[in-house]
């Protein structure tokens, strides 16, 4: 016969203990838009958050097949925010959503897809935290074919490092390596909107002016 005292032991012990096996609830919300060439934001709440898991916002340029994320920054109350690099020019819509990944790194929850546009005229405002979170993003990649390649859809501003599929950061070879490459040609590159009505630029020598518009 089971005694009294072993049964409260029992009660405490179940009262206490995680309740494994009940999968979190993860919703992302949707953002009105995301803004051409500046950086948007995601918010998401997560109930009965369990322990040592990442909260990732993957996202992707919605006609590119892969997406890729970013680590989110616990709010409290169990909201998070999360920060994509900035929409390119040709970019019209982001899809992403927002999971939960186990230190393993598999996915122990994820929310809906959800899908917004881009827009110009689309006004976020980021706070000193979010803007320097922007500033300098980490990306994750999905596939190998995401590595050494540029982020669809996406502007480099902003993106100092990468995470490969098998967890290994490093430096964002594909931006930087632009930026070498415009060096070594001298090459700087100027607004050009002014001068013929379009947006654009020009790529000029970094070569000093000559003193006199004549050759001797």
């Amino acid at each position: 016969m089971i005694s009294k005292r072993l049964l409260s032991v029992a009660a405490v012990l179940l009262a206490t203990a995680p309740l494994y096996g009940q999968v979190p609830v993860v919703r992302a919300e949707l953002a009105p838009c995301f803004p051409k060439e500046d950086n948007g934001i995601v918010f998401a709440t997560i109930g009965q958050e369990p322990g040592g898991v990442s909260t990732r916002l993957y996202f992707r340029w919605d006609e590119d097949e892969d997406f890729y994320y970013v680590l989110m920054t616990a709010a409290g109350n169990g909201r998070y925010w999360g920060t994509p690099p900035k929409a390119d020019d040709e970019n019209e819509g982001v899809e992403y959503y927002v999971a939960l990944i186990d230190p393993l790194g598999e996915v122990l929850a994820k929310s809906d897809s959800l899908h917004s546009p881009v827009k110009k005229d689309c006004d976020v405002e980021l706070d000193e935290k979010q803007r320097g979170t922007a500033e300098n993003l980490t990306v994750g990649e999905t596939t190998f074919e995401q590595v050494g390649e540029m982020v669809d859809g996406f502007l480099c501003d902003g993106i100092v490092s990468r995470i490969n599929p098998d967890g290994v950061l490093r430096g964002d070879e594909a931006c930087r390596g632009c930026v070498i490459a415009w060096k070594r040609h001298g090459a700087l590159l100027l607004p050009i909107a002014g001068a013929i009505g379009l947006g654009g630029v020009i790529l000029t020598r970094d070569e000093p002016p000559k003193a006199s518009p004549f050759e001797p």
